[in-house]
């Protein structure tokens, strides 16, 4: 069945979306209706406005997230995305707050992760409702406002008192199906400074889940600055890490410092993290934030761990790797992998769907990053990029393909006839 697809309303409405500042942990006051910041409750109720206008039925679960409804039965079909975004950060060449379209792109913050997915899942709903598809189940649009963020505060205030999904499905990583995401753990090393050390100071990275693209170090009044590449911190290779290459720079000139001594020993060898398995593949680690005064040297590091492992024993290895440095560590966060078998009925419902739009044979696959499928039991990543796209989540100038766009409207709709037969 080939279902209508409005590329001009749904740009128009992506339009309206990303003009809401929703920015992770700086969405504006916090307020009673608005607990993570009047930006992100305001994108939430935008797209669940939306979801009234096409006839849903909808409900705001205290500013934390929303849903929108559609279809009857007793099982429900979840379709997992969220509205908050990372920051902006600088070197922008459009608005990042608007939609700009150039071509087949369409730019702004928000565009690929997640307001773009939203809204293309939203209207993938309509068209179901309008085609006259046989629909035995719910489907449920979930629309977190914590996504970015270390705590998941959103989905954790909705299982609190609404209904798990029978099957999810979040279209917010790519395609094929996706039947593993790593573990994720953000970790905190740290140590005070004797007054006898060379004062620096050394100041990076703004979101644990972004390579840092820009670095500033004082030292005896001379200030040295390096710009770097944003990128995903589940695919640091993309990117350039502005922290690291400073670091080096004041190693060349000769500075001593235990914090460049970190430095030096941050990354997989070096504290002696060097784990893969047969599943996931290698772990990954990105230096993202760093502060370090006269007093106090503080570094803080993203790490997607492989599926077989856990975040504790990881932790020890580091433990011991800094203890000779005079440095503590501290896991902030750990985020278990999610493992599914390739051959369950989810991943093969939706890779079939895939498959058959596509011609796409390469099969399941598994990434780095981490979504809201975690969340729930039978629940996958499925949809956003395509495998021969540029990965732009997290970057300057962030955009989403507007053909990418209408695939997605495609695939997502069709997912969705199979799942609610």
């Amino acid at each position: 069945m080939n279902y209508k697809f409005s590329e001009k309303d749904l740009l128009n409405d992506l339009k309206g979306l990303l003009q809401i500042d929703s920015t992770n942990a700086d969405a504006g006051p916090v307020m009673p209706e608005a607990p993570l910041g009047i930006g992100i409750n305001a994108a939430i109720n935008y797209v669940l406005e939306l979801g009234e206008h096409f006839g849903f039925r909808t409900k705001n679960c205290d500013g934390y997230c929303g849903y929108i409804e559609m279809g009857q039965g007793k099982e429900m079909i979840g379709i997992l995305t969220h509205v908050d975004t990372v920051p902006v950060g600088d070197g922008w060449s459009v608005n990042p707050f608007d939609l700009t379209i150039d071509g087949d792109k369409a730019y702004g913050r928000g565009t690929i992760d997640n307001k773009g997915p939203t809204l293309v899942a939203l209207y993938a709903m309509k068209a179901l409702a309008d085609s006259g598809a046989l629909i035995n189940k719910r489907v449920r649009l979930i629309i977190g406002g914590d996504e970015e963020g270390e705590k998941w505060h959103c989905m954790n205030r909705y299982k609190a008192t609404e209904e798990a999904p029978t099957y999810a499905f979040s279209p917010d990583s790519g395609y094929p199906a996706i039947f593993a995401e790593k573990g994720i753990l953000n970790i905190s090393i740290e140590r005070e400074l004797d007054p006898a050390i060379h004062n620096l100071g050394f100041f990076s990275g703004a979101q644990i889940n972004t390579v840092p693209d820009y670095a500033k170090a004082i030292v005896s009044d001379a200030v040295y600055e390096r710009i770097g590449k944003p990128a995903h911190a589940s695919q640091p290779h993309e990117g350039v890490n502005a922290m690291l290459l400073l670091a080096q720079e004041l190693r060349v000139l000769g500075l001593d410092h235990p914090f460049l001594d970190l430095i030096d020993i941050a990354n997989a060898e070096g504290l002696d993290i060097d784990f893969e398995d047969e599943i996931s593949g290698k772990l990954t680690i990105n230096p993202s934030i760093a502060n370090v005064n006269h007093e106090r040297a503080v570094l803080k590091c993203d790490i997607r761990y492989p599926v077989t492992m856990n975040g504790a024993d990881i932790g020890k290895n580091i433990a011991r790797a800094v203890e000779p440095l005079g440095f503590r560590f501290e896991i902030n966060h750990d985020l278990a992998p999610l493992h599914i078998e390739k051959e369950s009925y989810l991943i093969d419902a939706l890779q079939k769907i895939y498959e058959d739009y596509t011609g796409d044979t390469t099969g399941p696959k598994v990434i780095g990053g981490g979504t809201y499928a975690r969340a729930f039991d039978n629940a996958v990543a499925f949809g956003g990029r395509f495998p021969e796209e540029p990965n732009t989540c997290h970057q300057t100038d962030e955009y989403w393909s507007i053909v990418s766009m209408k695939k997605n409207f495609d695939i997502i709709t069709k997912a969705l006839e199979s799942l609610v037969q």
